[in-house]
């Protein structure tokens, strides 16, 4: 079985608007249904989200790119040169 964190990168989407609350908050109930079907508990989903479910989806959505929320890995522009 995956790791909760594992599995949240395999099932979560990127392409809901973070702004629209009512979405956000849909995919969050989405998200709980799933990880209970799949073997996980809301205690898990909840700690892996950092407490709040619908705000770690919003920060997800609004990282650029790969980029997750809380990456201290700078974000490269392409073409420039760090010599």
């Amino acid at each position: 079985m995956k790791t909760i964190n594992e599995w949240l990168d395999h099932n979560l989407g990127r392409e809901l608007n973070p702004s629209d609350s009512a979405a956000v908050e849909q995919q969050a109930e989405f998200l709980r249904a799933e990880a209970e079907a799949a073997g996980y508990s809301f205690d898990e989903l909840n700690t892996a989200c950092g407490g709040d479910i619908a705000e770690y989806i919003r920060n997800r959505n609004d990282a650029p790119g790969d980029k997750m929320a809380g990456d201290l890995s700078p974000i490269l522009t392409p073409g420039f040169n760090q010599q």
